[in-house]
């Protein structure tokens, strides 16, 4: 009985201390991206469709589009926000951030706003 309360009160304290992440990150590379785009094109790309059925899940996600941060990069995300936009994201719920590591890639990270720090 009492190693059995004493397994207990470890798995409780465990499992207290693990938080889980929200967060999930999708990737478009710039050649991706170099297509041609209208409407359909965009619900193609398979970062895009699932970043935003990831968001679709849950009440209190974001998007974070995480681009190069040169002007190229900013005019990208611009572009990708208004296409998210136009697939049914209210824009209260995207965020824009520089500093991608990579001039060939952004990235679309879904979750809540408090992880984004983390």
């Amino acid at each position: 009985m009492k190693s059995k309360l004493i397994l207990l009160l470890i798995l409780g304290l465990s499992a207290s201390s693990i938080q889980a992440s929200s967060l999930r990150i999708f990737t478009i590379s710039a050649d991706e991206w170099a297509r041609p785009r209208s409407g359909a094109v965009i619900a193609e790309f398979e970062a895009a469709r699932a970043a935003v059925n990831y968001w679709e899940q849950a009440f209190d996600h974001s998007i974070l589009i995480r681009y190069p941060g040169e002007d190229s990069g900013e005019l990208w995300a611009s572009e990708l926000r208004d296409w998210l936009v136009s697939l049914g994201v209210p824009m209260d719920y995207i965020d824009l951030v520089s500093g991608s590591q990579s001039a060939g890639e952004i990235r679309l990270i879904v979750g809540k706003r408090s992880d984004f720090d983390q």
